[in-house]
């Protein structure tokens, strides 16, 4: 793990520096965004256009945190995040559900799924930067990574 200038990785996580992000959603638009905003907060981003492709790439070199739309064709969020969560190689990434749905019942079902945390399209990118970084630290401290 890298230090900060001021030498600790804590410094390092909370810009985004070093962590690696994988984008997953069917929306081009919406993953040029989210590459450009994470980008530009410090943080490698890779992108998959669909969630097969998405579980394919986090497998293939394991990210720090997926960020994961939830309504996609062919297999959705909710299995890109139970499939992550399967696979000792990804049972430790941190997984975010990215969402336009605001309803109850849509909450409660990503609060008992594999991910961690959710966000809500529109997306503040701010928002979602201090959220990655919280919840890749925990999920470094939980597993000793």
């Amino acid at each position: 793990m890298t230090t900060s200038p001021s030498g600790t990785t804590a410094d390092t996580a909370a810009s985004g520096g070093h962590c690696r992000v994988l984008i997953v959603d069917d929306d081009p638009d919406f993953l040029a965004a989210a590459e450009a905003s994470l980008h530009a907060r410090g943080f490698a981003v890779e992108r998959a256009a669909g969630g097969l492709r998405g579980v394919f790439l986090a497998t293939q070199d394991v990210p720090d945190a997926v960020v994961c739309d939830l309504r996609m064709p062919g297999i959705d969020g909710f299995v890109v995040a139970e499939a992550l969560r399967a696979d000792p190689a990804t049972a430790h990434t941190a997984i975010v559900a990215c969402t336009g749905r605001r309803d109850l019942e849509a909450r409660a079902m990503i609060r008992s799924s594999a991910f961690d945390a959710v966000v809500s399209k529109p997306v503040d990118w701010e928002e979602v930067a201090l959220l990655l970084t919280s919840t890749i630290a925990a999920r470094r401290s939980a597993t000793g990574a």
